[in-house]
């Protein structure tokens, strides 16, 4: 019983000492303070620096201190450089799941609910074109369809009042953009989805033995009316009026329909 209670407590030593030996070294102005009195030379402080976990207080007091217990002028340059670092990696991080900030051109999916990925980007999708006739000897007119493939979007919504963001950047474009500025140059259009394929019509004409007429673009029944504020210059956010409901959908650029933005809505 007792050799029982050794091994129990042996094992609880190691836990213990796994778990120390696992915690992070995060390095602060008194552990440099300490590493520098008992003779540490600069280059190995600046080496521990550059490999820990950091938490320094730069500021004017702070740097004064560190001077005064003898900290060299080396260590406390690479000290504000590791704080500057730390400082940029939050404020990017906060950045990229912030809406309001700008972001890579393109059109985002906002989720508030999600707090590691509020911003999802559209993927564009090419499509192709197919033309069919109606009517008898070339009487009766033609439609022209813009095919994507698959039945589904990768990107699925459970919300049926989704948020959305433009960013128009005039850094650079990017391949998958286009010459645009505004939102009101888009339209969202509801997609069919037959066999192994989602569409939607973009042109057709009509033709009969005396007149005949052609139209280009989404035919208005299939377009979904959105409405757009300017968050800030090259910031838009998108909202919709009336709820979706299940089914596909794309975002199309009004003059150029070779590729789509397109999302699912599907209910949880």
């Amino acid at each position: 019983m007792k050799t029982i209670s050794i091994l129990f407590a042996f094992l609880i030593f190691i836990n213990i000492s796994a778990r120390a030996q696992s915690k992070v070294d995060t390095l602060t102005n008194q552990k440099i303070i300490t590493l520098s009195k008992i003779g540490l030379q600069s280059s190995v402080i600046i080496n521990k620096i550059q490999s820990s976990v950091t938490l320094f207080n730069v500021s004017t007091d702070a740097l004064i201190d560190l001077n005064s217990k003898g900290v060299s002028a080396d260590v406390i340059n690479e000290m504000i450089l590791s704080n500057n670092k730390h400082q940029s990696a939050v404020a990017n991080e906060m950045d990229f799941k912030d809406p309001n900030s700008m972001h890579k051109t393109g059109i985002y999916y906002y989720n508030p609910l999600n707090t590691e990925n509020p911003l999802i980007k559209l993927d564009p999708v090419k499509v192709s074109y197919t033309t069919s006739s109606g009517g008898y000897g070339g009487y009766g007119g033609s439609s022209t369809t813009a095919n994507l493939n698959g039945t589904e979007s990768k990107l699925k919504i459970t919300q049926t009042s989704p948020i959305f963001y433009f960013y128009f950047d005039d850094k650079g474009s990017g391949s998958d953009w286009f010459e645009s500025t505004s939102p009101n140059e888009f339209e969202l259009a509801k997609l069919i989805v037959k066999k192994d394929k989602r569409f939607c019509k973009v042109g057709g004409s009509s033709s009969g033995f005396m007149t005949s007429s052609e139209n280009s673009g989404i035919p208005q029944k299939d377009k979904i009316p959105f409405e757009y504020n300017k968050v800030k210059d090259g910031i838009f956010e998108i909202k919709f009026n009336k709820p979706f409901k299940p089914g596909e959908y794309c975002f199309v650029f009004s003059t150029n329909t070779y590729k789509v933005f397109d999302f699912s809505v599907q209910l949880p």
